[in-house]
């Protein structure tokens, strides 16, 4: 003999929506009476890192400054939530330091950080092979790139653009990332001086598509004495991206791009001993460490939700 199953009543689903409705509202209560907060990742970072600023708050203006350096704030979607990006300069003094926010709702936060030193390497020059057709020495390589070259990019990177292009995290230029030559940091020996690596050289046969690491535009195509055939991209938030030793380009100045689109082909233009990509980044003017800056800015698709939920029933129930 079957046994029928039992229906369930239909009042009961109608009481289950009335607590899931209930405990929705309670949520969103208890969320927009939680106070103000900050996040900061890494708490303790070393020079030439890249630091994600998370601010919770329901204010409609935000700002924020690192001893002289203003932070630069984009709301994340429709949620009260705030980020920036701020970069700790590869010769950034190490010690203890305080990030301050403010907002329209006067809301004043701070958080300590620790900035820890790096120990870049010293590496001697190799003198390039074009240099014997050029007549360019190593000596001559410096004056070039400080007297020159130098000046030119911070012409492009002093142009500030507070609104991003971009929404998703940043992706790499190359399909395979591999160093070859100098990292981030490194100084390279001239002689009786030395330059500090400011990007990562990374391995592209001549030839090799390169990537745009996200959305913006180009606001220079340059060919420079030193760092060759350049490209800088302006991603908004105070964030650039460069391209350096290429062979062709795929874009011009002024022209809107999209994440993951080539932009130029790899070459050798320049002084430099071999087919590579320099590749480089600048946050809020700040010489940071490109990789680094990747593997951080993907702190932008994180869900704090639970966090959020978990810190106010905590603060509620402390009271």
């Amino acid at each position: 003999m079957k046994h029928k199953k039992k229906k369930i009543p239909i009042y009961f689903y109608a009481v289950v929506a009335v607590v899931v409705l209930m405990l929705a509202g309670m949520f969103f209560l208890v969320l927009q009476n939680e106070p103000a907060s900050i996040y900061v990742f890494p708490e303790n970072p070393k020079q030439g890192d890249t630091i994600f600023i998370r601010v919770k708050s329901q204010a409609k203006e935000i700002t924020g400054n690192f001893g002289q350096e203003k932070l630069v704030f984009c709301k994340k979607g429709k949620l009260s939530e705030w980020v920036a990006f701020l970069g700790i300069d590869a010769d950034q003094i190490p010690g203890e330091y305080k990030i301050f926010v403010d907002t329209d709702l006067a809301e004043h936060l701070s958080k300590k950080i620790n900035v820890e030193l790096a120990e870049f390497s010293l590496k001697q020059a190799v003198k390039a092979p074009s240099s014997n057709q050029s007549g360019i020495t190593n000596q001559k390589a410096v004056e070039n790139i400080r007297k020159n070259d130098n000046p030119v990019l911070s012409e492009f990177l002093g142009k500030l653009t507070q609104d991003p292009y971009f929404s998703l995290p940043f992706s790499f230029p190359l399909g395979s990332m591999k160093t070859s030559g100098f990292s981030f940091g490194e100084f390279i020996g001239f002689g009786n001086s030395a330059l500090q690596h400011l990007g990562v050289d990374l391995r592209a046969p001549e030839g090799t598509e390169i990537y745009a690491v996200n959305d913006g535009k180009v606001v220079a195509v340059l060919n420079l004495s030193n760092y060759g055939k350049t490209i800088i991209v302006d991603h908004g938030l105070d964030i650039f991206s460069l391209y350096l030793h290429l062979d062709k380009f795929k874009v011009a100045e002024g022209q809107m791009i999209k994440r993951g689109q080539a932009i130029g082909l790899s070459g050798q233009t320049g002084y430099t001993t071999a087919p590579h990509l320099h590749f480089s980044m600048r946050v809020g003017g700040s010489r940071v460490d490109p990789v680094e800056f990747i593997q951080t800015s993907k702190k932008i698709n994180d869900n704090f939700f639970i966090a959020d939920i978990t810190s106010a029933f905590l603060n509620m129930f402390s009271h």
